[in-house]
Formats: structure tokens, sequence, C-alpha cells
């Protein structure tokens, strides 16, 4: 018969070397499943602080392509000449402002809104349409006190299509927002 002082830290010994094992492996696998949900969450975040960027460049952008042909329009209701270059120059940095922003797709992560881009679309087609015909009246006018056409129903239409996008993007942002962490 053994005696029970050697059998005792043969078992603890051996029990103590599965404990250790067990340990060397899961303990750098549970590591390594926290870290990978960590860097899933901070992909996940940083993909929609990059749609709300887009979302609220797409709201400014849009806003300042559309101040462009507003002051145009307004120049030439007053009978003020409209320097082609610098309407050009404005109406480039603008439109590609806001272009960039509107076509850029929205994140995967984020969940797209067909609202929200339809509506974009539908303004930036109308602001489009509106820049080439006030580029084309600049260019044919004669001079100051020459008539020019009526563009104010459609900068109407255009401002009740942007007050609509801006309803749809407030709530998209917010929305996304609230999927950020504190």
């Amino acid at each position: 018969m053994t005696d029970a002082s050697t059998v005792v830290p043969l078992v603890t010994g051996l029990g103590g070397a599965v404990i250790g094992a067990a340990a060397a492996v899961w303990v750098p696998m549970l590591q390594r499943r926290h870290q990978s949900r960590d860097e899933e969450r901070a992909f996940h975040e940083r993909l929609l602080r990059e749609e709300i960027s887009r979302l609220t460049r797409l709201r400014t952008t849009g806003r300042a392509w559309f101040d462009v042909l507003l002051r145009a329009h307004q120049s030439l209701e007053a009978g003020r000449d409209v320097d082609l270059d610098r309407f050009d120059d404005e109406l480039m940095s603008t439109s590609t402002g806001a272009a960039s922003a509107g076509y850029q797709p929205p994140s995967p992560t984020a969940d797209p809104s067909r609202e929200v881009e339809d509506l974009s679309a539908r303004i930036f087609d109308q602001l489009q349409d509106l820049s080439w015909e006030i580029r084309s009246h600049i260019i044919r006018s004669p001079g100051p006190g020459a008539a020019i056409p009526d563009f104010s129903r459609r900068i109407a239409h255009i401002k009740d299509l942007r007050a609509a996008l801006n309803v749809r993007l407030l709530e998209r942002i917010e929305q996304l927002s609230r999927q950020l962490p504190p």
C-alpha cells in the first residue's frame, strides 16, 4: 500500500498543473475575445461618426451651393451684373463639396436611410439644373436691366425640398448619435 502522504502531493501537483495549463490556454483566449469585441465596437463607432460627419457635410454643402445660386439670382433680379468667373469658381467649389458628400456611400453599419438619399439626390439634380440655367442666363445676358427668367418658383421648390431634407437629416443624425457610447 502506498502512503497517503505521497499520494496527496502527487494529486495536488497534478491538479495545479491542470489548472495552470487551463489558465495558460483560457486567459489569452479570453483576452483576444475581449480585444476583438473592443476593436469591433471601435470600428462600429468610427463608422457611425463618419456617417454623422457625412450627413452634416451633406447639409452644409448643399446649403452653400444653394446660397451661391440665390445670391446670383438676387443680383440678376436687382439688375446687377454677375461676374461669370467668380460665379463659376463659387459654383465649382460648392457643387463639388456637395457632390462628394452626397455621392459618398453611406456607412455599411449605419443602416442608410433611403429617404435621405433620395431627397438629397433630387435636390442635387434641381441645384445642378438651376446652376446651368442661371449660368447660361449670365452668359447670354445683354447687361443690366435685361429681362431675366423667373427662377422664383424653382428656388421655392428647392427650399421646400431642403427643409424636408433637413428634418430627415437631423432625425437621422440624432438616431445615429444615440447609438454612440456616452
